[in-house]
C-alpha cells in the first residue's frame, strides 16, 4: 500500500463508493479503491469532503496535513490503541535515570554507526579527506560508554555529525553544493530535499507510535520539550542515513532533480510543483521497494521497529535499533 500526496491547489479529495477520487473543478486527477491506500497526505489549498473523511477513518487510513512549503501541521488519525500499560511502562523507564541513559546510549551509538556505514560504503573516487573524518568519528564513539548525561551524549552525537555531514557533502556529484545543514528555512536544494526527507519520515514515525499508545512526546535520548514529539526524534536517529540521506544522494548524483525543479522565494529555496512529484515518486518507491531484513520496504520495517520497541519497554526485552550494513 502506499501514501498518496495530493498538492494540486484548489482539489477536492471525495469518496466514490469504495474508491477515493481526487478532482479538481469538473476533471478527475486520480481515483483509487481505498484498500490500495496506506495515507493521505493535504498540502495548502486541498479540501476533502466530510464523507470521504469518515470513510477513510473507517477504514483506518490517516490524513496528513502540511502547508504548501512541506511543514507539517498535524494529522487526522482512526482511534489507535489503547494500550494504556504500555505508556505506564515506558514513564517508568523514564524515571529510571540509569535505564534511560543506556536507552540513549544505544540510539546515538547505532545513528553513529550508521553515519560510519555510510561514509565507509561511499565509492570515493581518490579522495582521502574521509578516511580523517572517519577516524575523528571512531574516537568521538568510544566516549559514548563513559558518557554520564545526556547533555554529554548530545555533545557526541553534534560533533560525530558535524564531522559526517563533511563527508556527505564530498559525496555529490550534481550542480549543487552541499556545505552543511540549515533549515527553517533550508537555503540550499540538498538541505530542502533532507528537511523534507526528515519531515515525512518522522511522521511517518509518529504516526505508529500513536497506533500502539506510546506516549510520542517522552523521548529517552531527546528527552521532554514542550511540543516536541521526542520519542520519534529518538526512532528516526536509526532511519536518517539509510533512508533519507542515501535517497538524497541518489535524487541529485542521478540528476533525477535538477535547478529546474527549485524556486528561490528571498531568502529560501522550494521544490516546485514537478520537482515535488518527483520527491513524492521517489519517496514512495524508496518506502516500499525490497530491502534487507524487510521484502515490504523501509516503511515495514519502521514498523517493525516500533513494535519491537513495544516488546522492550513492556517486558524488558533488549532493543536493536536498525544498524545500515551497506
Amino acid at each position: 500500500m502506499a501514501v498518496v500526496y495530493v498538492k494540486e491547489q484548489g482539489a477536492m479529495v471525495q469518496r466514490n463508493g469504495g474508491r477515493v477520487r481526487i478532482t479538481k473543478k469538473s476533471g478527475t486527477l486520480l481515483e483509487l479503491p481505498v484498500s490500495n491506500l496506506d495515507g493521505i497526505a493535504l498540502f495548502g489549498n486541498v479540501q476533502m469532503t466530510t464523507q470521504a473523511l469518515h470513510f477513510l477513518l473507517k477504514q483506518g487510513v490517516d490524513i496528513s496535513y502540511y502547508s504548501y512549503g512541506g511543514e507539517y501541521l498535524g494529522q487526522t488519525a482512526a482511534e489507535s490503541s489503547k494500550n494504556i500499560f504500555l505508556r505506564f511502562a515506558q514513564y517508568e523507564l523514564y524515571n529510571d535515570k540509569d535505564g534511560r541513559l543506556n536507552f540513549a546510549k544505544i540510539i546515538v551509538r547505532n545513528k553513529i554507526e550508521n553515519q560510519l556505514a555510510m561514509i565507509r560504503h561511499h565509492r570515493w573516487d581518490g579522495e582521502n579527506a574521509w578516511k580523517d573524518d572517519v577516524s575523528q568519528m571512531q574516537k568521538i564513539l568510544a566516549k559514548v560508554d563513559t558518557a554520564g548525561t545526556a547533555n554529554e551524549l548530545l555533545g557526541i552525537e553534534g560533533k560525530c555529525s558535524s564531522i559526517y555531514f563533511h563527508s556527505f557533502g564530498m559525496m555529490f556529484h550534481c550542480d549543487f553544493e552541499f556545505h552543511g545543514r540549515n533549515r527553517r528555512p533550508p537555503r540550499d536544494p540538498i538541505n530542502v530535499i533532507i528537511s523534507l526527507g526528515y519531515t515525512f519520515l518522522t511522521k511517518e514515525i509518529c504516526s505508529a507510535l500513536e497506533a500502539e499508545s506510546f506516549e510520542p512526546y517522552l523521548g529517552f535520548f531527546h528527552g521532554i520539550r514542550y511540543g516536541r514529539k521526542s520519542l520519534a526524534l529518538d526512532i528516526i536517529e536509526e532511519f536518517r542515513q539509510p533512508v533519507v540521506d542515501r535517497m538524497a544522494l541518489k535524487l541529485f548524483n542521478k540528476r533525477m532533480l535538477s535547478k529546474y525543479d527549485f524556486d528561490v522565494d528571498d531568502d529560501r529555496v522550494l521544490l516546485n510543483e514537478d520537482g515535488f512529484k518527483k520527491f513524492c515518486g521517489e519517496y514512495e518507491r524508496w518506502m516500499t521497494q525490497s530491502v534487507p531484513g524487510a521484502e515490504s520496504g523501509y516503511r515495514a520495517l519502521l514498523r517493525g521497529q516500533i513494535a519491537c520497541l513495544k516488546q522492550s519497554i513492556q517486558k524488558g526485552a533488549a532493543y536493536v535499533p536498525y544498524r545500515w550494513e551497506g
